[in-house]
C-alpha cells in the first residue's frame, strides 16, 4: 500500500509544473522595412468556452507588432505587460475598419506581454482571425514614430505605483 502511495506522489510531482497564461512565443527580430514581414503568423479562434491567449516576448527598445490582419467577428486585442500594473487595449484600427493593430516603438521592458484577443462585447459568439506577430529594431517602418493614439501604448512608469496599505490590526479609527 505504502509503495502504491510513494508511486502516486512521485508521479505527481514529476507531472506538476507551472502554470502559464497560454502558449509562449519568440519571434525573431527581423530588419525588413515592409509591413509585417518576417512576422510570425497565427490562426486563432475565439469562442465563449474558450478564449485565445498567448503570451509574446519582447525586449526594452524594440518594435513590436500585433496585427489581427483578418477576422470573421469584430474583435479587439488586449496586451498585458510583464508588470502587471501595465495594459492596455486596442480595438478598430481606422474609421470602417475594425481589425485591432498595437504597434509600439521602444517597447517599455524585456519580457513576456500576455496577449488577449476576444469578441467586442459579450456575446456567445465564435471569431476567427489571423494574428500577425513581428518584432523589429527601434525605428523600423512597423512600428511608425506617431503612434495611433498615445492611450494605446505600453510605458514604463517613472515610480511604481503606491499599493493600497490595510491599516495596522488594533488601530482605531
Amino acid at each position: 500500500m505504502t509503495s502504491k502511495l510513494a508511486v502516486a506522489v512521485v508521479g505527481s510531482c514529476l507531472t506538476a509544473s507551472a502554470a502559464w497564461a497560454g502558449s509562449q512565443l519568440e519571434d525573431t527580430v527581423s530588419s525588413c522595412s515592409t509591413i509585417n514581414c518576417g512576422a510570425m503568423i497565427l490562426r486563432g479562434v475565439h469562442q465563449t468556452n474558450e478564449p485565445f491567449v498567448v503570451q509574446v516576448f519582447s525586449a526594452e527598445g524594440e518594435c513590436l507588432r500585433l496585427d489581427v490582419d483578418s477576422q470573421t467577428q469584430d474583435m479587439a486585442l488586449t496586451i498585458v505587460a510583464p508588470a502587471a500594473y501595465d495594459a492596455v487595449t486596442v480595438d478598430d484600427r481606422d474609421v470602417g475598419d475594425a481589425r485591432p493593430l498595437f504597434s509600439q516603438d521602444a517597447m517599455p521592458g524585456t519580457g513576456w506581454y500576455t496577449v488577449v484577443i476576444g469578441y467586442w462585447g459579450y456575446a456567445p459568439t465564435q471569431g476567427k482571425f489571423i494574428l500577425k506577430y513581428g518584432r523589429y529594431p527601434a525605428g523600423n517602418a512597423n512600428c511608425p514614430a506617431v503612434a495611433v493614439t498615445e492611450a494605446a501604448q505600453l510605458k514604463a512608469p517613472s515610480a511604481f505605483p503606491a499599493k493600497v496599505a490595510s491599516p495596522p490590526s488594533g488601530s482605531e479609527e
